[in-house]
């Protein structure tokens, strides 16, 4: 990887005049040149099973805004697809399980993990990689095991997560099972991504926000913690830097330091943690609200520009939003908000 990298400096804890930009989402639903691609596939996972689209998807961000990262186009829920759950994208729905959890004699009756299975995924890693310039890294990732246990059991996305949290309250044993299996394929799945040319690793902790404090270290941070420990202990991935995000967990920033994630992605209301205690231990990455982007470009300016302020003196920081694009984003506005993060 070339050394020149602001992203890899920022994640090395380097203090930067321009912070390193890339967004999350940043391939998808409000370009049009997604759109153009998106129409040809009924099913989302299919598309994510072709390496070359998935490369031509990856790519389109990069020639858009020129921006410091690319990440695979892929989905979290490869895993629990690869393990028979039979994962579906419905159209204004989202991921529909065929096969969800609903016992404890499903978590036992889990087919293994083969990390093979997922081929696909590294050889979409493979292809972006090597169209990617030198200076810029491919960001692989994975849901945590938290939050693929929680789609598992709920069996499609939701506000409240009603059956998941239930489960949990009367199969606790059961579910670490379920969790300590996810994080095993986790490693296994992101260590393949790396040996393919992934140089950095994102993991989406997408529903810590169901949690308590107390659930969520023991469901899902521990597991988290886990899973970066076997990375770092492993020939393969030990240099790799990791990412966290978590989505507005109810904790404070010194449980999310204790994962051992080298940097620390903010969620957009993240604004009131104290960074002091952060600073030398983990890189930020963060954390503008998504939905400034629909606001007037002076709006857009006066928010970044605060947060531009907060992290000014931060070794190690990234701007990046505290969510993903979403489709009523103009691709005019990203480009404004490139521009006006790298002037400041």
């Amino acid at each position: 990887m070339n050394s020149d990298s602001s992203f890899l400096k920022a994640l090395n804890k380097e203090s930067l005049p321009t912070p390193p930009i890339w967004y999350m989402r940043q391939a998808g639903r409000y370009m049009p040149e997604y759109q153009n691609v998106r129409k040809k596939f009924k099913n989302f996972l299919d598309m994510c099973k072709e390496p070359d689209i998935c490369c031509e998807l990856a790519l389109q961000p990069i020639n858009a805004f020129e921006l410091d990262a690319a990440i695979l186009f892929s989905d979290i829920l490869t895993i629990p697809d690869s393990f028979g759950l039979g994962v579906e994208f419905i159209e204004n729905e989202g991921p529909v399980f065929k096969n969800p959890i609903s016992n404890s004699t499903d978590i036992k009756n889990l087919n293994h993990f083969d990390p093979e299975s997922l081929d696909y995924v590294y050889k979409a890693v493979n292809n972006i990689k090597s169209s990617l310039p030198d200076e810029i890294p491919l960001i692989g990732f994975c849901g945590s095991p938290w939050t693929l246990a929680a789609y598992s059991i709920e069996g499609r996305s939701s506000k409240d997560f009603e059956k998941t949290l239930g489960f949990l309250e009367s199969n606790q044993k059961d579910v670490h099972d379920l969790l300590t299996k996810y994080t095993d394929a986790c490693f296994l799945y992101l260590r393949k991504q790396v040996q393919s040319g992934a140089d950095v690793i994102q993991i989406f902790d997408s529903w810590a926000n169901l949690l308590t404090k107390e659930d969520l270290i023991e469901f899902s941070f521990n597991y988290i913690n886990s899973l970066i420990s076997a990375l770092k202990l492993d020939p393969v991935t030990k240099n790799i830097p990791v990412i966290i995000f978590a989505r507005n967990p109810k904790c404070n920033i010194e449980e999310l330091i204790n994962t051992s994630a080298d940097c620390i992605s903010l969620f957009w209301s993240m604004n009131d943690l104290n960074f002091e205690v952060a600073k030398n231990k983990v890189a930020i990455q963060g954390n503008l609200d998504p939905k400034i982007l629909l606001e007037s470009d002076e709006t857009i300016k006066r928010e970044t520009y605060k947060i531009l302020e907060r992290f000014k003196e931060y070794p190690g920081y990234i701007f990046n939003l505290g969510h993903g694009i979403t489709p009523d984003i103009s691709p005019d506005k990203i480009k404004y908000l490139t521009n006006i993060v790298r002037e400041y």
